[in-house]
């Protein structure tokens, strides 16, 4: 009697390659008492065809066939995308150590001799279907961790870029700032080359909260914020700083540069047209610049571009103002 296949391998297909009729016989007919769905080729080139059509979960593969024999039609097989992962028994009388080795570094895994015994070899098919699909479900939960991983570094860096981001303007906020200011000062003290630090505030705004509440304040807000992202070079930088304040960050510049830009955006600012409810606003922002070399700490640039603010809020707010250093 021969043994039914288990129900993990339940309507597996097998693709019986031999060029021999007895043989080709006896196996569908055994398989399909064994409960497998088979197909059947009388040569490499059809079982190559089939093969790839089909899919089958193990090919039973004749050694000894005219034309191209079963080591090269398992090559073949294994060269293909489509086909390579098919597990391939060798069927064959050869029974010497070279044959045995020669079907393996074909691509086969396994080898029985004739005359076939069908419970072994039914056996034999059990356990590579039991391999194949054991291999198939890793894989699977591989890629499933794999897919998992991805989600994750990508939740982790959104996570990592909303912690850089103000949320109301979108630019950059205090604590990436203050970091590129850190890695521009290590590049100054490598080339030599200076940069600007600009800090720079929207006048009056305490009175557009005030007189029209602060969803008009968030829009203008937002309203300067793509002004200054628009008008910054490819190289420079600017987040909200805070509140009202921002600052931008303007790379191998010297203080005529720098001044020439900022007035640029101030006119550019004081220009754009602001409407909140039909009603027109005039924004205008003031601008303090401080010039940063090697020798000079982030923390007094800072300061000093800080003194340059207020000097500009000082002398009739709506202007830049480049810090200069007193006697």
């Amino acid at each position: 009697m021969i043994p039914m296949m288990s129900l993990s391998s339940e309507k597996s297909t097998i693709l019986v390659v031999d060029d021999y009729p007895a043989n080709l016989h006896l196996l569908l007919e055994s398989l399909k008492e064994a409960g497998y769905k088979v197909l059947i080729a009388i040569n490499g080139e059809s079982a190559i065809r089939q093969a790839g059509f089909a899919k089958p979960e193990i090919i039973m593969l004749d050694v000894m066939m005219p034309g191209m024999d079963g080591f090269e039609t398992c090559r073949c097989l294994k060269q293909q995308p489509n086909t390579r992962d098919i597990p391939v028994i060798f069927m064959t009388a050869l029974s010497e150590t070279v044959d045995k080795l020669r079907g393996f570094e074909a691509g086969g895994v396994d080898y029985i001799t004739k005359p076939l015994n069908i419970v072994e070899l039914l056996a034999r098919i059990n356990v590579h279907l039991e391999l194949k699909r054991a291999r198939e479900e890793l894989k699977k939960i591989n890629q499933e961790l794999q897919e998992t991983n991805q989600k994750l570094l990508d939740s982790q860096q959104q996570l990592e870029r909303m912690a850089r981001i103000d949320p109301l303007t979108e630019l950059a906020n205090r604590r990436d700032m203050t970091e590129r200011l850190e890695q521009e000062k290590q590049h100054s003290e490598r080339s030599g080359a200076s940069f600007a630090v600009v800090i720079c505030d929207i006048d009056n705004f305490k009175q557009v909260n005030d007189n029209y509440g602060h969803d008009c304040g968030d829009i203008v807000l937002k309203s300067v914020a793509r002004l200054l992202q628009a008008n910054i070079r490819a190289q420079d930088h600017v987040a909200r700083w805070g509140g009202e304040e921002f600052l931008l960050l303007l790379t191998d510049t010297n203080d005529s540069g720098a001044a020439k830009f900022a007035e640029r955006v101030r006119a550019a600012i004081a220009n754009e047209p602001y409407q909140y409810q039909n009603q027109a606003l005039a924004i205008t922002m003031t601008f303090g610049i401080s010039m940063c070399q090697a020798d000079k700490g982030i923390h007094l640039c800072l300061k000093e571009a800080d003194q340059a603010l207020y000097q500009g809020k000082e002398h009739g707010k709506n202007r830049v103002t480049v810090f200069r250093q007193t006697a």
